[in-house]
């Protein structure tokens, strides 16, 4: 049962990178005309972060997970596609509400 330690421990990862994508993205809801909490570089950063770190962090758990004959995590791949969605999203909506509010 030692495999069942290795999805734990980077589900921690794919956890915390899907709460501050999330932050990010409520903040840009609730973000006024005036008052810029995120800024472009912010959110592209941020992004692109965490579609690095959790995509290394999947290849290595398949790596472990193949040398100790254990089965593939299905979870940690749809953690990882929601990490990607909403990176994309994020980048999404803050370049459109720049463009809403530059053409305002």
């Amino acid at each position: 049962m030692e495999g069942l330690d290795i999805y734990d421990w980077s589900r921690l990862v794919f956890i915390t990178l899907m709460i501050s994508l999330i932050v990010i993205f409520i903040i840009l809801l609730i973000q006024r005309k005036r008052s810029n909490i995120v800024n472009g570089f912010t959110v592209s950063i941020t992004s692109i972060i965490s579609i690095i770190v959790s995509g290394i962090n999947l290849i290595i758990m398949g790596y472990i997970a193949d040398e100790l004959n254990l089965a593939g995590d299905a979870i940690s791949s749809y953690m990882f596609l929601v990490i990607l969605g909403l990176s994309i999203f994020n980048l999404f909506i803050y370049f459109k509400s720049k463009n809403s509010i530059i053409s305002a």
